[in-house]
């Protein structure tokens, strides 16, 4: 298969933007309402609400612009790529990250889209791997995809093409990552009960 490169929908970095914003504005919200609180008390008054608001602010916009600054860096960066035996996530502004995630290795696929994402028709493919199995999160992450759905349909293809032709793992449907667990036990309990069988005219 010839590679196909994916890069995140440019809504992806209005919602990293948006994000950050909301979360500067709560936190200036918090301040606002610690300053109030305080204000209340008669030896600080009106004078302490505005000095803990103003020290709020300045302590909030000391980490708002430079991060409204990296998404830019942060989303050119974005790139990935889907191989025959792989896929291949690019991220990094100063240190450039190429992470590999081999197909022998995968053991569930996952869209998802939050809130932000429904809204602006965005979708995240969650990749876990044998490595990361029965742990919380992924290992790696194609975030911004305005066509996450293609994306997944065509990573579970390639998963199947490399598996000779059987379903990939727990990767058709969202929500059985137990599914290899559920053979495998069967698979235990069937080779138990064979050896029971051969045991039984000895115990005689």
């Amino acid at each position: 298969m010839q590679t196909k490169t994916f890069k995140p929908s440019p809504k992806y970095l209005s919602k990293l933007r948006l994000v950050i914003t909301i979360v500067a504005l709560l936190i200036l919200a918090g301040g606002a309402l610690i300053g109030w609180l305080m204000s209340l008390d008669p030896k600080i008054g009106a004078s302490g609400f505005r000095t803990v608001v103003i020290v709020i602010a300045i302590l909030d916009a000391l980490w708002w612009v430079p991060g409204m600054l990296l998404t830019g860096p942060y989303y050119r960066s974005l790139s990935y790529e889907v191989q025959d035996d792989e896929v291949i996530v690019h991220v990094g502004i100063w240190t450039k990250s190429v992470k590999h995630v081999p197909y022998r290795t995968v053991t569930n696929l996952t869209v998802k889209r939050d809130i932000l994402d429904r809204w602006l028709g965005l979708g995240t493919m969650d990749i876990q791997t044998a490595g990361m199995s029965g742990q919380t999160g992924a290992e790696e992450k194609l975030v911004g995809l305005p066509n996450a759905q293609e994306v997944y349909e065509l990573v579970v293809t390639e998963l199947r093409r490399f598996r000779g032709g059987m379903a990939p793992t727990a990767a058709e449907v969202e929500g059985e990552p137990a599914a290899v667990l559920n053979a495998i036990l069967a698979e235990v309990r069937a080779i138990r009960q064979a050896l029971q069988a051969e045991g039984a005219p000895n115990a005689e």
